[in-house]
């Protein structure tokens, strides 16, 4: 069984995730057993081709006990904001991760530095330590330009984002340097370009703060999608 309970957001496309492999992949990391891995990706598969529509925006959660619940609707990612998403730095404690960084389905410690930060009218929380150090944020993986090298917070304590897998392994063919590291408050203010992802958006520039890297990542997941909508 599961010490926690496990949420996956995943893009449907065309009747199909994408992405699928990779979500399955964390759920394992994060405890699942072989046989609650088929269910669920066997649920997923069929909800998937159950969605009438291009586009659609699914929640998997698995229980501890290995229970299924999906959801899907057309609601779009919360980083796909017109002009590009706004971000404001909250300070907080790293939340605590499943094994294998994966995304627990109580959200409760990325929602409440987020509503902090949609308060001060921004749509993404960027989470801090006290020692200045940036940990995640409350939606997106987040990737900072810094001298040429495309670089994003350590997991732990980041989530184990799937799209932060999906740059990480093609960053190479696209010309591009990324790797993990520590990243700082000064490092955000400092950096050419600010960029965020997610399984279900892809790359999305923070407002003001984009450049070639975030286009060019922007069309690989656009390509991998199979849409250039």
């Amino acid at each position: 069984m599961l010490k926690v309970a496990l949420r996956e957001t995943m893009r449907v496309q065309d009747g199909r995730v994408p992405l699928l492999e990779r979500h399955l992949a964390r759920l394992e990391s994060g405890g699942c057993s072989e046989s609650v891995l088929a269910a669920a990706g066997a649920s997923v598969r069929e909800a998937a081709r159950r969605w009438a529509e291009p586009y659609g925006r699914m929640t998997l959660v698995v229980g501890v006990d290995g229970t299924i619940e999906i959801e899907t609707s057309d609601k779009p990612s919360t980083i796909d904001v017109p002009g590009g998403p706004r971000i404001a730095v909250v300070e907080c404690e790293a939340p605590p991760l499943p094994p294998g960084a994966a995304k627990p389905a109580d959200r409760s410690p990325w929602d409440e530095p987020l509503g902090v930060a949609q308060r001060l009218g921004a749509d993404v929380a960027v989470l801090v330590s006290s020692e200045g150090l940036i940990i995640d944020t409350s939606q997106a993986t987040i990737w900072l330009m810094l001298d040429g090298v495309l670089v994003t917070p350590p997991s732990p304590p980041a989530l184990a984002g799937v799209s932060r897998g999906v740059v990480l392994d093609a960053a190479e063919a696209l010309g591009i340097h990324a790797e993990e590291g520590e990243i700082t408050l000064a490092d955000l203010a400092n950096a050419d370009e600010v960029i965020l992802t997610t399984a279900v958006a892809g790359a999305r520039a923070v407002r003001e703060r984009g450049g070639a890297v975030a286009e060019k990542l922007s069309a690989a997941f656009d390509t991998l999608f199979g849409s250039k909508a």
